[in-house]
């Protein structure tokens, strides 16, 4: 079992990367409630991420869709190594 710690790291993480992603600071995100949905192929491979914003996502943020129903897209991190091959 994880521990909370650990979740709110990976969370964190996790909204870094979004934040990043769409240009804007995670302090802005930390406004604008959202789920991801990850845009994969049957088999697994994730080509992107949906942002889906529960109720309206961040000034200048490019979105998709009508009110309540906003989304904007996001490329997939890259994979990152396990690691650190210089170690």
């Amino acid at each position: 079992m994880m521990s909370r710690a650990y979740e709110d790291a990976m969370e964190r993480r996790r909204d870094q990367y979004v934040a990043n992603a769409l240009g804007i600071s995670i302090e802005t995100l930390d406004d604008y409630p959202f789920d991801l949905d990850e845009n994969a192929s049957d088999d697994g491979v994730v080509y992107g991420w949906r942002v889906l914003w529960d109720e309206e996502a961040p000034p200048g943020v490019d979105v998709n869709g009508a009110a309540g129903s906003f989304w904007s897209d996001i490329p997939a991190a890259p994979d990152e190594p396990d690691e650190d091959p210089d170690a």
